[in-house]
């Protein structure tokens, strides 16, 4: 079964491509029968992948730190409890076979930051799938590009990232994710 840890935004009203995004997202990992691991926040971007995902077959799998645990969402089908967003990350990475980055705030800029550090650092061919409507990514992106010619990290690591900016193209990039390596 394809795990698909996905990063988003918990805040609700975020614009409708947005939300296209995180359907799309959710409908294909139920209709690869795949799994969704995600925040499990019953709110904005979450709540939108996880019910897709759900509507479409897939088994729901919601990582929440104790503190937000009164706003689960009752779509989970295994809620796994974890301490704080740092432990919240690391449960996320492991169970990770693809990594998808919807809109989102600074939980979602340190969640793919990580993940992207992690699966370098672990030499991990596992692809992070960035949705980059309206250039929410563009310069943490920029970041990442000038680091390589900057030299401060190899070319390569870059290889692990596909930025999509509207939700065929999001489609189609979930369409060849093949995770060459899984930890799972």
């Amino acid at each position: 079964m394809l795990k698909v840890a996905v990063y988003c935004s918990s805040f609700d009203r975020l614009p409708e491509h947005w939300q296209e995004g995180a359907r799309i997202t959710g409908r294909w990992i139920g209709h690869n029968k795949g799994q969704l691991i995600y925040g499990g926040i019953g709110s904005g971007l979450m709540a939108v992948v996880a019910r897709a995902a759900k509507d479409s077959g897939a088994e729901v799998v919601g990582i929440v730190p104790s503190r937000l645990r009164c706003r689960a969402s009752a779509l989970n089908d295994t809620l796994v409890p974890a301490s704080d967003l740092n432990d919240r990350k690391g449960v996320m990475q492991m169970l990770g076979d693809v990594f998808v980055v919807l809109p989102g705030g600074y939980g979602t800029l340190d969640e793919f930051t990580t993940s992207f550090s992690y699966l370098n650092f672990t030499n991990s061919r596992r692809p992070i799938i960035v949705y980059n409507p309206d250039g929410v990514f563009d310069c943490i992106l920029e970041q990442f590009r000038r680091s390589a010619d900057l030299g401060l990290m190899k070319p390569e690591c870059l290889e692990i990232i596909s930025v999509a900016t509207t939700p065929e193209q999001l489609a189609a990039a979930l369409e060849a994710a093949t995770p060459s390596d899984s930890m799972s």
